[in-house]
């Protein structure tokens, strides 16, 4: 398991409690570090399903990180598309998905 352990940005959810946003592996997870809940590491798409909307605020520049690499990916599919692999893209579609759709549902 590889953790990108310096969050690229912090959520609040509806109750006020802080979640960091972190990489591990290739997915995107929210650590608790304000408040209490259980479990204290969720899948981002979990988080925003039991406790969401979020509200997400960087808490430093864009830097080398996992949350970073999902927003700079996204910029290039978006501006420049024809230079995009078919990886970065399906990358985008599945960050979109998984904030947008209840859990558990792969379509709209």
């Amino acid at each position: 398991m590889t953790l990108n352990s310096t969050p690229g940005s912090i959520a609040v959810d509806r109750e006020g409690r802080e979640w960091a946003v972190l990489a591990i592996d290739s997915a995107l997870k929210g650590r608790l570090v304000s408040g209490t809940a259980t479990p204290a590491v969720m899948d981002l798409v979990e988080l925003v399903d039991t406790y969401g909307p979020l509200i997400m605020s960087p808490i430093r520049p864009a830097a080398d990180g996992g949350f970073t690499t999902i927003v700079d990916t996204v910029g290039l599919v978006a501006s420049d598309p024809e230079t995009a692999s078919i990886e970065q893209i399906e990358q985008v579609a599945a960050f979109a998905k998984s904030i947008v759709l209840p859990q558990g549902r792969l379509r709209a």
